[in-house]
């Protein structure tokens, strides 16, 4: 919403600061955004923890909801690169969060 109001710059500064929240705490607002129907918040979310955070710290975002949340969150890892999407994969499977 900020981009398309031409403040691109504030909506990638609040994608910064919400990246350094705990990771459940970024799951259950990536939920409450899908809920919502903003799809586009909740994936610019999840591509900003993935690409901010380790694979290990990423995973751990999707435990309020692995079922909604692991699809969502691989698909933002494939985004970035084969080589994020496989570790994350690694990690989800680690933490016994893959489905």
């Amino acid at each position: 919403m900020l981009t398309a109001a031409g403040r691109g710059a504030d909506g990638e500064q609040i994608l910064r600061q919400g990246v350094v929240r705990p990771a459940a705490e970024i799951g259950a607002a990536v939920l409450g955004l899908v809920a919502e129907g903003r799809h586009r918040e909740g994936r610019a979310l999840l591509d900003a923890c993935v690409r901010a955070r380790t694979p290990e710290e990423a995973a751990r975002s999707v435990e309020p909801a692995p079922p909604v949340l692991v699809p969502l969150l691989l698909a933002a890892a494939r985004e970035v690169s084969d080589e994020r999407h496989w570790d994350l994969v690694h990690a989800l499977r680690v933490a016994g969060l893959a489905t």
